[in-house]
């Protein structure tokens, strides 16, 4: 899609707000979110299901030129493009965080892992082929627990990534765990490579933090061992605020 084009559709858009980024490398920081309408997958412990629908009454479409309005008026340069799935192909939002990024804020899109990102033509067509510092990943590798684990796209993804990008592990449980350490240790030579912090956050009281801790300090020794970026990763936004509540 050339920008001319994008620039004259519109977008199921669920949410923009201002507020803390809650979790992975952003964890703490004034963030602006921006949340589109649909979603390919329908995880087990999902916790935006009212982002579902693309058609809701409840959602407001937007151009991109408004939603760059909207977001502006916050004075804030950082932006999460979350979901919802930003990244699903065939639509029109799989667009709005390139052109975001060249309209000169520094986005992250939070995307589930099953929808192949950016190649280097739309890259091309939006940013002139460079992301560098402008535009991010945090890609949830979806673990059993899930139940959506067989949509994970993996080497497709994972080359594509480059530092300051993230992956994202939602465990609920030591089936999970274990899933995610095997991933890793099959795709550790690309992350190690391209410097991608490994996050691990436990599914909202479904598993004790703590007992992830532990798992971590178990397999600590062989993160170090080949330079892994692994940490844990809590939901702050649900420490702050009621587990339920939106636009936070």
């Amino acid at each position: 899609m050339t920008v001319d084009k994008f620039k004259g559709t519109v977008i199921p858009v669920v949410e923009i707000f201002n507020s803390v980024s809650g979790e992975g490398i952003s964890a703490g920081t004034i963030t602006t979110f921006v949340r589109v309408a649909r979603c390919n997958l329908r995880c087990s412990y999902c916790d935006t299901t009212y982002s579902y629908d693309e058609f809701s009454e409840n959602n407001q479409m937007m151009t991109p030129d408004e939603i760059v309005d909207r977001v502006s008026q916050f004075g804030c340069k950082d932006i999460i493009c979350t979901g919802g799935e930003p990244l699903e192909p065939q639509k029109p939002k799989r667009y709005l965080p390139l052109y975001l990024a060249s309209k000169g804020f520094k986005v992250r899109i939070e995307t589930n892992g099953s929808c192949p990102v950016y190649s280097n033509e739309e890259l091309e067509c939006f940013l002139k082929g460079d992301r560098f510092q402008v535009l991010y990943y945090t890609l949830d590798i979806k673990c059993p627990g899930s139940g959506m684990s067989k949509y994970n796209i993996f080497e497709e993804n994972l080359e594509k990534l480059h530092e300051g990008d993230e992956l994202k592990f939602v465990v609920s449980n030591q089936e999970d765990i274990a899933y995610a350490i095997k991933v890793i240790d099959k795709y550790k030579d690309i992350l190690v490579l391209n410097k991608v912090v490994i996050n691990f956050s436990p599914a909202y009281g479904l598993i004790k933090p703590e007992e992830l801790v532990e798992v971590l300090k178990e397999k600590h020794q062989y993160f170090s061992n080949y330079e892994l970026r692994v940490r844990l990763s809590l939901q702050l936004h649900k420490i702050i605020w009621p587990a339920d509540a939106r636009g936070v």
